[in-house]
């Protein structure tokens, strides 16, 4: 941005000093006719007016190639654009993190089985992604969010299994990690500048609406809530810079979290989520610290 600021000043002094050259031209070509002026005066004004002809010259080549060099930097950021969105529509993990988040219920092949029969989908719906996606302290903390079925081995006692996450929820967990790695990557094409947030807008607007807004609360709130929760818990600090260049704030205290936690049914699990980003800011905690 900086090196496009500078070479745009340049040219518009370029184009100022052009007009001062091409007003004073026709004034000065009075002068050679003037019969108090000396040969030498005359030649030396000629030579004046060559200068100035070149210069006038050169300022419009470098105003042509700047023009062209323009157009053929555009065309290699779309082209850039183009093939990392590519990559990206066509990662398989990606793919279904999109199916997750577009629909409510959805059998997704989650576990990417190679030609899958309907019994190697896994039935996705809204309330095992949010189990899914809790932090790691907030399942281990409250058994109300465990299931019997855990990655554990037999030599794990069944405390030790219930505090882990299910197969389905761990796979889950690594979809999504796939899918907001990606967003990172895209924030430090924007950090570094080799694009614009502008630029990538088109493509990824609808899923930046589609994570934030607070549509249909009553069935996506605790799954949303818990989204950007895990986006901050985990520190996906470039996803939050994507998602803040399109004026989407998730931190949590920032509107869009507040309006999605005040939309979770589930006050409890609102406030968990709510004092695991920020503790000591919750409702419970400030209750804990009053006289």
């Amino acid at each position: 941005m900086t090196q496009s600021a500078g070479v745009g000043n340049a040219i518009w002094v370029a184009l100022a000093l052009f007009l001062l050259a091409a007003i004073g031209f026709p004034l000065g070509m009075g002068y050679p006719f003037d019969s108090q002026m000396s040969i030498d005066q005359k030649l030396s004004l000629a030579q004046l007016v060559v200068s100035i002809l070149g210069f006038g010259g050169a300022i419009v080549a470098f105003i042509f190639a700047f023009v062209q060099y323009r157009r053929s930097e555009q065309w290699k950021r779309a082209e850039f654009i183009a093939r990392e969105m590519k990559e990206f529509e066509s990662d398989p993990a990606v793919q279904n993190a999109l199916l997750m988040i577009d629909w409510g219920i959805r059998k997704i092949n989650l576990f990417l089985r190679p030609d899958p029969e309907d019994s190697d989908l896994v039935r996705v719906t809204r309330e095992v992604q949010w189990r899914a996606l809790l932090p790691h302290t907030i399942k281990r903390a409250h058994p109300e969010y465990q299931s019997a079925e855990t990655l554990g081995g037999e030599a794990e006692s069944k405390d030790e299994q219930k505090a882990r996450f299910t197969l389905v929820e761990a796979k889950i967990r690594d979809t999504y990690d796939t899918f907001l790695t990606r967003l990172d990557r895209f924030a430090s094409f924007i950090k570094s500048e080799l694009i614009s947030a502008g630029e990538l807008e088109p493509f990824i607007c609808y899923w930046v609406d589609a994570m934030t807004k607070n549509e249909n609360p009553t069935e996506d709130a605790a799954w949303r809530c818990t989204l950007l929760t895990y986006i901050n818990y985990y520190d996906y600090a470039g996803v939050a810079f994507l998602l803040e260049c399109y004026g989407k704030d998730v931190s949590p205290n920032g509107k869009i979290y507040s309006e999605l936690r005040n939309s979770v049914r589930d006050r409890v699990l609102a406030e968990r989520l709510f004092e695991s980003i920020n503790p000591g800011q919750g409702p419970a905690a400030q209750r804990g610290s009053a006289p």
